[in-house]
């Protein structure tokens, strides 16, 4: 892709000052709140109580924002190229083009109807044993449709040279496990809700009511044996725990009664001699059920799962029901979304990491990201990153053998600022001019080809997770690299005309986030080629876990929605990483304000700006159910206790707010002192 000079930044940096949130809002700061006692209120409480949730968000702040702002480009970019002649037949741009009208007419999406499923519904219903159950749920998967259990390929995570099949536990239409099991009011009420839910979708599939009530009651008594041998949300953080090399041989005498090589025959994996399992007691306990229930138990159960996962692209009475129950009930969003964000969703998915996503992020990269600000990000990244290699050599509570290797495995870590510098190749992918459904079927078909082939071939190094138009960036663990789309690289978080402070303050510390998520309660177990393996000395690793224990604890006393707890096992590592990387964003500050001066702007120091920017940064507004739904199943706490948690821990706050720091700090001992 070709950028235009300084001009052409200039441009896009106006366009986003016109329509982005304020870099640092100073005026809309509640003074009457004492920042020492309470920073997110500080600068967040007139903001909070003078915005509203709109109504088709579960919730609003600066990413939704941001996140809005640039899907209003992409849109843009995607109508107004609608509006020329398709791009030549075969290229990624005409896919992708195509796949966005097929979600666009509603009118053939009507006419279509349930048509486009009829193949899989004849399959579905000609199971009638293991053996035929294998080959379908084989052929749903390829599809798309997450039924029974999940199957994908990703690297070994004790050998990332090498790519290997992966099975896990899933197969559920509530968002966790615990919803089967949970006996508060409102838990039972949602239960309810679900199976009315499930029956509605088998009478809007042509069921008569008595028929879907008892196939409804079917898929909840079947879902709830899964959910009931299926590990905990914190169970599954255990990085042992969730490996277990098998060979198929193995795997087919340990979980007797599914016929194994048959489902990986139906996946054109016939040859596939090894596979890593996740959770073996689920699987033994899925083959235990596809041996003892009944074939038509099984029917009911796989009709279901077709339709949960095509509702949403199917006529508006379907799409209509699925978003009542799963964004209604669960989320407590009032409106559907506009269509066109809906189809973008649904083509990338909301984390960027769906068949097409990778060709949409390519029409918002040539809209919105010029080359000059990739180059100013990939400089602040190498800030924060050095400030991590300054930590490790001077603290104190590592061994010099630790070090050592942390030291590598930082040296080691990958940098990827912006965009693929390699654009996917699209060019099996057999989408076009069909239905919408028919077109999500077919990308997921492509994506399940494109990745078992690399079951025999090299690791892409340069391959991305997440596509570049979405506000988001990760640490990969078996990669080990941080990567920064492009959609996170734009005010407030990052603004290329913006003062150090503040861009340290929002987008440094991101970046010091994810460093930190390879040195993580669970990022730590990984070396600097991205294997499982115990490299730290015994005493550096207890000295570890009881520091990362502080962590813990002190989440867990944070109250969120209706006194529920912060789950502080199940946060912490996003936590940690938290702790650290602000940490780590704030003395890359030191560095970059070094021999520079010391400015004061609207009243406030740099040390101040940077606090503040960082307190800006994770102003949200949450419906009730979402926060509901965030604080059982996510792996993040609530914004305003990633701000109180992390600044707990910096005497560098309270130095720059003149605060008490006995009543604004944790104390010496309590204070997790990682990195």
């Amino acid at each position: 892709m070709q950028f235009s000079p300084r001009a052409l930044l200039a441009a896009v940096l106006a366009t986003f000052a016109a329509a982005a949130p304020a870099a640092l809002e100073v005026a809309s700061f509640d003074k009457s709140v004492d920042p020492c006692a309470d920073l997110y209120q500080f600068v967040n409480r007139n903001w909070l109580q003078s915005t509203e949730i709109p109504a088709d968000r579960s919730s609003w702040g600066t990413s939704a924002a941001v996140d809005q702002h640039n899907e209003r480009l992409l849109l843009g970019a995607l109508d107004e190229a609608l509006r020329q002649p398709l791009p030549p037949a075969g290229t990624t741009r005409r896919k992708v083009l195509q796949f966005y009208a097929s979600g666009m007419d509603a009118a053939a999406i009507e006419k279509s109807g349930l048509q486009p499923l009829q193949p899989s519904f004849a399959r579905i219903a000609a199971t009638r044993d293991p053996g035929t159950l294998a080959a379908t749920l084989g052929a749903l998967h390829v599809q798309g449709v997450a039924a029974g259990f999940e199957f994908r390929v990703e690297q070994d995570a004790k050998n990332s040279a090498r790519y290997l099949s992966h099975l896990s536990q899933g197969g559920l239409g509530l968002p966790e496990r615990d919803y089967y099991f949970k006996d508060d009011e409102r838990t039972r009420s949602l239960r309810a809700a679900y199976l009315a839910h499930v029956a509605r979708l088998f009478e809007l599939a042509g069921d008569k009511p008595e028929s879907a009530a008892r196939d409804a009651a079917t898929v909840f008594a079947l879902e709830t044996e899964l959910a009931r041998a299926s590990m905990t949300a914190v169970e599954r953080r255990d990085v042992d725990k969730t490996y277990n090399l098998r060979t198929l041989a193995q795997l087919s005498k340990e979980a007797p009664g599914f016929p194994w090589n048959a489902y990986f025959g139906a996946l054109g994996l016939a040859d596939a001699q090894e596979v890593i399992v996740g959770q073996p007691a689920f699987v033994r306990a899925f083959a235990k059920l596809a041996a003892e229930r009944p074939a038509a138990d099984w029917r009911a159960y796989l009709r279901w799962h077709l339709l949960h996962a095509a509702a949403s692209k199917l006529p508006a009475a379907f799409e209509q029901e699925h978003f009542a129950f799963y964004q209604g009930q669960l989320n407590g969003v009032k409106a559907a979304p506009p269509r066109a964000r809906h189809v973008i969703v649904t083509m990338g998915g909301p984390y960027g990491t769906l068949p097409m996503a990778q060709g949409v992020g390519e029409v918002f990269v040539e809209k919105a990201f010029p080359r000059e600000a990739k180059a100013r990000a990939d400089e602040l990244v190498k800030n924060v990153k050095a400030a991590l290699g300054d930590r490790l050599a001077t603290i104190d509570w590592m061994s010099a053998q630790t070090r050592e290797r942390a030291l590598e495995k930082l040296a080691a870590m990958q940098i990827k600022i912006g965009y693929p510098d390699k654009p996917r190749d699209y060019s099996d992918a057999d989408v076009g001019p069909y239905s919408f459904v028919e077109n999500w079927m077919r990308a997921n078909a492509f994506e399940h080809r494109r990745t078992t082939r690399r079951l025999k071939g090299p690791i892409d190094r340069v391959e991305w997770l997440m596509a570049p138009h979405i506000v988001n960036a990760y640490y990969n663990a078996r990669g080990n690299e941080i990567v920064f789309p492009a959609a996170i690289l734009q005010p407030p978080f990052f603004d290329a005309s913006a003062d150090d402070a503040l861009n340290y303050g929002a987008i440094g510390m991101v970046i010091g986030h994810e460093i930190t998520h390879g040195f993580d309660d669970r990022g730590r177990r990984f070396d600097a080629r991205g294997n499982l393996r115990d490299w730290w000395t015994e005493e550096d690793a207890k000295r570890y876990v009881a520091r990362a224990q502080k962590v813990e604890r002190q989440y867990a006393g944070f109250e969120g929605v209706e006194g529920t707890q912060v789950n502080g096992t199940l946060t912490l590592g996003e936590n940690i990483s938290d702790v650290g990387g602000l940490k780590l964003s704030y003395l890359a500050l030191q560095k970059a304000l070094k021999d520079k001066p010391r400015e004061t702007i609207d009243g406030y120091s740099p040390e101040q700006r940077f606090f503040l920017s960082y307190a800006q940064q994770w102003r949200s507004r949450y419906r009730i159910e979402r926060e509901r739904l965030l604080l059982a199943t996510d792996s993040h706490s609530p914004p305003r206790f990633r701000v109180a948690g992390a600044i707990a821990h910096m005497p560098e706050f309270a130095a720059a707010f003149s605060c008490d720091a006995g009543r604004t700090l944790l104390s010496e001992g309590e204070r997790a002192n990682i990195w």
